[in-house]
């Protein structure tokens, strides 16, 4: 049997290997590759669990979904083994991409620089999602209120997606869920008395679990809808000194953690200033059936952003330290050391070039 062409293969087998891109970004650059290709593509729709939806009304309130992707983008050319973050939202698939700060979630300004995607490695390394509720902005026309538009009035960036249904943390600290798709019509909140309030939510193999106020790990039942206390509160002796002002969950060598973040308040220029003093990290003891505490990350970092947590390998990112926790503080981006317990702070208008700022070029591509 001969060698078959990239352009002769069939439309089954290009249809079958798109189906299993995992981003918009990977979709154009495989359209790209040759116009069988690409006129093969453009007959379907894909990926839609990618770009915004509309979801039910939430006690009076519009909600769209946003899906938000993290990629790993390199240089090829330059350097293939070290990369950079970028977090991407598209609202449909024939909009433009929009870049956002991967901590904040904030738009980052484009530049006019025309990007070539052929030019760059882009591998996805994670997908969440943010709910917006929106309130009607109504004009008076003819004796009556006609909606002439949306203001978003609150938003939440604590999601979970799975078999066609999002499970979100409110603006309340509640845990509401609702199906995707036509069949949506309401609702439904999942509550167990003896829970005060949640603060995030996470899909972990296969299972949606809640974190409570007290740090406390809650199961949800997909089939009841209900929940159900799953572990012991973390640690809370270290109260006394510092302020946990942040609780979060994320995924650490197959084990499911939670995150602390401690503050305290500064007075500058006689004003209160509340800043991040620490963080610690702790999985549970499943033989112990108790919290211990994470001492090191080894050759990973952890990214405390917005809407998710996640590790990644240090070596393969410009600049980014072994054993730090990065996160925004205010309106700076500032990385904690837990070698040393030291914070590094990078404010958002900086230019500085020293050693210091070089720990987070992750966040800055030379191309944006």
């Amino acid at each position: 049997m001969g060698k078959v062409g990239w352009s002769d293969l069939h439309e089954d087998l290009i249809d079958l290997l798109a189906n299993n891109l995992s981003s918009n970004i990977n979709l154009l650059r495989f359209r790209s590759i040759c116009k069988p290709w690409r006129s093969t593509i453009a007959t379907k729709k894909r990926l839609h669990n990618h770009f915004e939806r509309n979801l039910p009304t939430f006690k009076k309130k519009k909600t769209v979904v946003s899906p938000i992707t993290v990629f790993r983008v390199t240089l090829p050319s330059l350097c293939p083994n070290k990369g950079w973050l970028i977090k991407n939202k598209q609202a449909s698939e024939s909009s433009k991409n929009n870049l956002l700060c991967p901590l904040s979630g904030k738009p980052i300004t484009p530049s006019d620089k025309t990007l070539d995607l052929l030019k760059l490695g882009v591998s996805e390394i994670r997908q969440s999602y943010n709910v917006q509720y929106l309130t009607e902005i109504t004009k008076r026309v003819s004796g009556r209120d006609v909606i002439v538009g949306y203001k978003s009035s609150a938003n939440s960036a604590r999601v979970v997606f799975l078999d066609n249904m999002f499970f979100v943390v409110d603006f309340k600290n509640e845990i509401w869920c609702c199906k995707s798709g036509e069949e949506s019509i309401c609702w439904t909140r999942i509550n167990n008395e003896e829970a005060k309030g949640f603060l995030d939510i996470i899909l972990h193999k296969g299972k949606v679990y809640a974190l409570d106020l007290t740090g406390a790990i809650w199961w949800i039942s997909l089939s009841e809808l209900s929940i159900y206390q799953f572990g012991p509160s973390t640690p809370l002796d270290y109260y006394k000194i510092d302020n946990c002002k942040e609780k979060r969950f994320v995924e650490y060598c197959g084990d499911l953690c939670v995150i602390h973040r401690f503050c305290k308040k500064f007075r500058v220029n006689r004003v209160l200033i509340e800043r991040t003093v620490g963080f610690k990290v702790y999985k549970m003891d499943k033989n112990l059936v108790k919290w211990v505490e994470v001492s090191s990350l080894g050759d990973k970092a952890l990214i405390v952003a917005t809407d998710s947590c996640f590790l990644v390998l240090a070596s393969e990112y410009y600049g980014c330290l072994e054993n730090a926790i990065y996160f925004n503080d205010g309106e700076d981006v500032s990385v904690f050391k837990l070698d040393d317990g030291s914070i590094i702070n990078k404010q958002i208008d900086s230019s500085s070039s020293s050693s210091h700022e070089s720990c987070f070029q992750m966040f800055s591509a030379p191309f944006l």
